[in-house]
């Protein structure tokens, strides 16, 4: 095993031991999916990758784009890189669980995600976009997460191309992704 490997393996061993505190805030974006929910004014979130800042009531921007969440309700509209284009997503609380669904302007017209608690610090995700993908999301200390997920993607929806897709088309991701929420 390369040494690059054993040191991702090491951190990640040394995070999910250090699980010590009570869940925080997180992400308003589940790996690739968003949420209807935006940051409020003045928080954010920084990381890998992660970069969104609440510039106003309702209004995120960032890395992730620009997405308003419309006041009173669990519908959100905005546009990212992340996602290709402009969207529209609606979070609904199904029992103990969310499930984020939305459309998009580009090819794989629809995506999904769903999260539920495993415990009061680990959430499982899974969703469908331009591929599957699924994990955990682990709150190791305040105002920290850790996404820990893998899945199969393709890009080449990102071209346009409205062909038949074949799985050569797909390629493995899993990523690690840790984010610090805070206020600015």
């Amino acid at each position: 095993m390369n040494m690059c490997i054993r040191i991702t393996v090491a951190i990640t061993a040394i995070l999910i031991v250090s699980i010590i505190s009570a869940q925080a805030g997180e992400p308003t974006w589940l790996f690739t999916v968003p949420k209807a929910e935006s940051l409020e004014e003045g928080y954010y979130h920084v990381g890998f990758v992660y970069a969104d800042f609440g510039i106003a009531e309702n209004l995120e921007l960032g890395i992730h784009g620009l997405k308003y969440s419309l006041p009173g309700s669990s519908l959100a509209f905005g546009a990212s890189p992340f996602i290709g284009s402009v969207y529209v997503v609606s979070s609904l609380d199904i029992g103990s669980a969310k499930l984020h669904v939305g459309a998009k302007a580009n090819p794989y017209i629809f995506f999904a995600g769903f999260e539920t608690g495993i415990s009061d610090k680990v959430k499982f995700i899974a969703e469908l976009a331009n591929g599957v993908g699924a994990g955990v999301r682990i709150f190791p200390a305040e105002n920290w997460t850790l996404d820990i997920f893998a899945g199969f993607a393709t890009a080449k929806a990102y071209k346009y191309q409205y062909g038949r897709i074949e799985i050569e088309d797909f390629y493995p991701m899993p990523p690690i992704l840790f984010a610090y929420s805070g206020r600015l």
